[in-house]
């Protein structure tokens, strides 16, 4: 698994971060939230992000292992290599089955929206 220095952002809009990310599953990567994004409780209890190339967070974690078992829950969901707008815009993309595979097979938190 590589680390390599990538641009995290709490919305679309949001200026960039970097971090220093994994990528256990190509497209997605497990960083620490940077403390110049940590807005709210959950982001203490739960630090680590799985989160798309694009930037965007997907899921917090309280450890990297579990966002790494996270990735790799998820990988068969979608090519994560593609942009966030392709994969939004995929009718073929199972956002529900995404969603029910995290709360089944992990202890994350889901955040919504960015996906």
């Amino acid at each position: 698994m590589t680390v390599s220095t990538h641009e995290v952002r709490a919305s679309r809009t949001a200026t960039p971060v970097l971090v220093q990310a994994a990528e256990p599953v190509p497209g997605l990567h497990v960083y620490e939230q940077p403390q110049e994004l940590r807005r709210c409780s959950d982001d203490a209890t739960h630090p680590w992000r799985l989160g798309h190339h694009s930037g965007l967070p997907m899921a917090a974690f309280t450890t990297h292992d579990e966002a790494t078992q996270a990735a790799h829950e998820v990988a068969g969901f979608a090519d994560w290599t593609r942009t966030a707008d392709d994969l939004r815009a995929d009718p073929d993309f199972d956002l529900t089955g995404y969603y029910d595979r995290l709360m089944e097979k992990t202890r994350g938190l889901l955040i919504a929206g960015h996906a």
